[in-house]
């Protein structure tokens, strides 16, 4: 039985070092010099792409949510805003969160947040916001050119319980400027 034992962890001794010894292919590192030119894109801008100078968003949040009959689960939120365009800036002009009975909750007064191409920023509303299922954020943005539109969405996340409660809602535009 020891014997078998040695034979054992000789034989496992010989596939570790024989499978780390193998040599492998160096990984190309493409330099960048920390600038970027969306000329240098291979799939180029088409003109059939939907271009807007101004929006405004209904983003919908679950500060909390029916859990097991009536208990209601609470959810920390966060608006995530993300300017798509690869050559212009986007301003946001408005954020504001309204509660479950459309009152508004908070103005965030961002006093005219200038996102640069491909740039994001985000809002949060904390665990013990009791604002309801049917909360909800308007987000108006402009541009001085017109720009592909942003991706603006939110994002629920419950840490607090073993589980790690999460998912995100997406947002509608209800008004727009072309």
């Amino acid at each position: 039985m020891r014997m078998m034992v040695r034979v054992l962890l000789i034989i496992l001794g010989l596939v570790f070092f024989i499978s780390c010894s193998g040599s492998e292919a160096p990984r190309e590192e493409k330099k960048t010099d920390r600038s970027f030119s969306p000329a240098g894109l291979s799939v180029k801008e088409s003109d059939g792409l939907k271009k807007v100078r101004g929006q405004v968003w209904y983003v919908p949040i679950y500060s909390n949510i029916p859990c097991d009959g009536d208990r209601l689960s609470d959810l920390s939120a966060f608006i995530a805003i993300h300017n798509t365009d690869l050559s212009y800036p986007i301003q946001v002009t408005k954020v504001l969160y309204f509660d479950n009975d459309g009152k508004l909750v908070k103005d965030f007064a961002v006093q005219q947040l200038k996102l640069a191409p491909l740039a994001a920023t985000n809002f949060h509303i904390p665990r013990k916001d009791q604002s309801g299922t049917g909360a909800n954020f308007l987000i108006e943005w402009t541009s001085d050119s017109p720009v592909s539109e942003p991706l603006i969405e939110s994002i629920m996340v419950d840490c607090q319980t073993h589980k790690g409660l999460s998912f995100s809602s997406k947002g509608k535009v209800i008004r727009e400027v072309k």
